[in-house]
């Protein structure tokens, strides 16, 4: 992981939605725009971001993250980093 990335926290659907909307906000884009660049419809991303999707598809949420030039990274906590 580079030093100056930024991380957020998504240990939970909510906290994942809140950094996808996030991130889109940061990019100036509208929820239409992101969706379309993800190849996602509108109403599937307003789910994600509400943290109401249940059954996440993770192949959307990376054309998602894709689409927003972010990644998904997994830590393993129980090692107290």
């Amino acid at each position: 992981m580079i030093a100056d990335a930024h991380v957020l926290n998504a240990r939970s659907l909510p906290r994942l939605g809140a950094a996808v909307r996030r991130l889109r906000l940061d990019h100036r884009l509208t929820q239409a725009e992101l969706a379309r660049a993800a190849g996602v419809s509108r109403q599937w991303l307003v789910g994600l971001e509400r943290g109401q999707t249940p059954g996440l598809e993770v192949g959307r949420l990376m054309r998602v993250l894709d689409a927003l030039d972010a990644s998904l990274a997994i830590r393993d906590d129980s090692q107290g980093v």
